[in-house]
């Protein structure tokens, strides 16, 4: 047991923060989230790609029962930098299901676009199944090198009256 005289010489601030030492830990996080946020929205930590709407060129082959046996695309995107940084993008892909890329038309890989600037592409794509096809929508995918490394993502697409122009482009064919 502590006496009181003991007791009433302790510290009992001891171990807290003051008033000072709370504001600098507060400031201090304030400038990180900033500095993160700055780094996002500005490209540097991840690339800010987007495209507009493609222009598609379907061919559909069907059989004497009208039976649609082939379907293939070919859509011309065009992919933005909208960060502030350059990058270099050395490979193209396509997430999805029921859908094969059979071939990406672009400027020689590797290419570097810079802020603000455009890399115009076309995809062939075939149509495997269109049900899975019509189940998820499609992601173009971009493997982009920076200084300090690569890494995958994905173009950003706004979305037209609702729907994304790639289930429009494959409800076309499909429903045929």
């Amino acid at each position: 047991m502590i006496s009181d005289d003991v007791w009433d010489r302790l510290d009992h601030s001891a171990g807290t923060a003051g008033k000072r030492e709370v504001r600098r830990a507060f400031g201090a996080l304030a400038a990180v989230v900033l500095l993160m946020l700055g780094a996002s929205v500005s490209g540097l930590a991840v690339p800010r790609l987007t495209h507009g709407t493609p222009e598609p060129h379907i061919s559909v082959l069907s059989d004497d029962a009208g039976r649609i046996r082939y379907t293939s695309m070919r859509l011309r995107h065009t992919v933005v930098n909208d960060g502030w940084f350059p990058v270099t993008v050395t490979g193209v892909g396509l997430l999805a299901d029921g859908i094969r890329l059979a071939e990406v038309e672009s400027p020689a890989s590797p290419v570097t676009v810079g802020s603000g600037e455009k890399l115009s592409m076309t995809l062939g794509l075939e149509v495997v199944d269109c049900d899975r096809a019509q189940a998820t929508v499609p992601e173009l995918v971009l493997r982009v090198e920076r200084w300090w490394g690569s890494q995958t993502t994905s173009s950003r697409e706004d979305p037209l009256f609702g729907e994304s122009s790639w289930e429009f482009y494959l409800r076309s064919p499909c429903d045929r």
